[in-house]
């Protein structure tokens, strides 16, 4: 703005001189200083008085010391002065277009601060609502597990054995989720759960135990219970159902948002009451090391875990029925160690056997369906 005043300067100075050389009889009214006149008086003056309110003077005192020049006869000076005016007065417009930018830019930005602000309040409460409809059903799960099953009449072979798979499936349930609050801190409400559990599994193993079945479901229920309540703790909920208590900490991330993360990235995630679980096929080569597509597929789960520290992996293996179990133990230890190798801190291993079938082994391809690692992020919260 400072060079388009001296542009203007020189240029009312040539004029001023062009006049003096061709000289006048009398002093002519000057056409620079009408133009400066009109700028005064435009719309546009006043925005500069408010927001530039120095350079507008500035304009005023220059156009009063050309009309004192131009009274005294001194032409050129008057132009020279006016040409100044001129420039001042446009300095002074785009002084105040700028500063009325930059009051409507802040303006724009405490509004969009403001909505952020309220965006953030939104999702904190959606996440609390959240946690506290995962909370209601989780009780609900707990209350409903904890019914006593209908009394039962002594059943032919065929329905003892379906029993008895029945419970074998419930107690590698709640030994999965006994075992995932273990790894989430709890250490001493899961020991007689755990306990009890093991001596199930060898009255299963042995054909045993009349009433496996009533017992397995009470043991899940214990073991959802625990690790409902240890999560309700983390996730800052009180005691009552469904009250909001101020939490000492942060909130756990939710598993919603790993679950879309994973989705996100491909990898078919579900999610159960562990958490968010993934299902690995054929990582594994002929010779039993990983194959080049399964050291891919941990590499991405282990970026998301790395992403995530508060959720622990646990490797659940399954066998089709007929799978060695040192082999699926074999598996399990390097797929710990391969995500060990590559960063993430807590992993665990435990081998459910053939406890949890997807399909009936008597179906076409039920042991390829059936024979599955599964690597669960444990929810840390609800």
């Amino acid at each position: 703005m400072v060079a388009s005043f001296w542009r203007g300067a020189r240029a009312a100075a040539c004029w001023a001189v062009c006049l003096s050389l061709v000289g006048c009889a009398g002093t002519p009214r000057s056409a620079l200083l009408d133009r400066v006149g009109e700028m005064r008086s435009a719309p546009a003056a006043k925005d500069a008085a408010e927001w530039a309110p120095q350079v507008h003077a500035h304009a005023l005192e220059l156009e009063k010391r050309a009309q004192r020049a131009l009274e005294d006869g001194d032409v050129a000076a008057a132009e020279i002065f006016a040409g100044g005016a001129l420039a001042a007065h446009e300095h002074a417009w785009v002084l105040a277009r700028l500063a009325r930018a930059e009051r409507r830019r802040l303006a724009a930005e405490a509004e969009l601060e403001e909505q952020r602000r309220a965006l953030g309040e939104l999702q904190a409460q959606e996440q609390r609502l959240r946690a506290e409809a995962g909370d209601l059903e989780l009780r609900a799960r707990v209350v409903k597990n904890a019914l006593p099953l209908a009394a039962h009449e002594a059943a032919s072979p065929e329905r003892a054995e379906a029993r008895r798979k029945a419970a074998a499936a419930l107690a590698t349930q709640g030994r999965l989720l006994c075992v995932a609050a273990r790894m989430l801190g709890e250490a001493e409400a899961i020991q007689a759960p755990l306990a009890r559990l093991d001596e199930l599994d060898r009255e299963l193993d042995a054909g045993k135990g009349a009433r496996a079945l009533e017992t397995a479901t009470e043991l899940r229920g214990q073991c959802l219970r625990i690790i409902s309540d240890l999560r309700r703790k983390q996730s800052g909920l009180s005691g009552a159902a469904g009250g909001v208590a101020g939490s000492t900490g942060s909130s756990p991330v939710p598993a919603d948002l790993v679950l879309s993360e994973l989705s996100a990235a491909g990898q078919a995630p579900a999610r159960d009451e562990r958490g968010v679980a993934v299902v690995l096929r054929d990582v594994f080569a002929a010779d039993g090391s990983l194959s080049a597509a399964g050291r891919a597929q941990l590499q991405r789960l282990s970026e998301t875990a790395r992403a995530h520290p508060d959720f622990p992996l646990l490797l659940v293996g399954h066998t089709g029925g007929s799978a060695p179990r040192p082999v699926m133990d074999r598996q399990l230890s390097t797929l710990a160690s391969e995500l060990g190798a590559l960063g993430v801190e807590r992993v665990a291993t435990l081998d459910a056997g053939a406890r949890q079938p997807l399909l009936p082994p008597q179906l076409p391809r039920a042991r390829e369906r059936n024979q599955r690692i599964e690597l669960v992020f444990v929810a840390p919260g609800l």
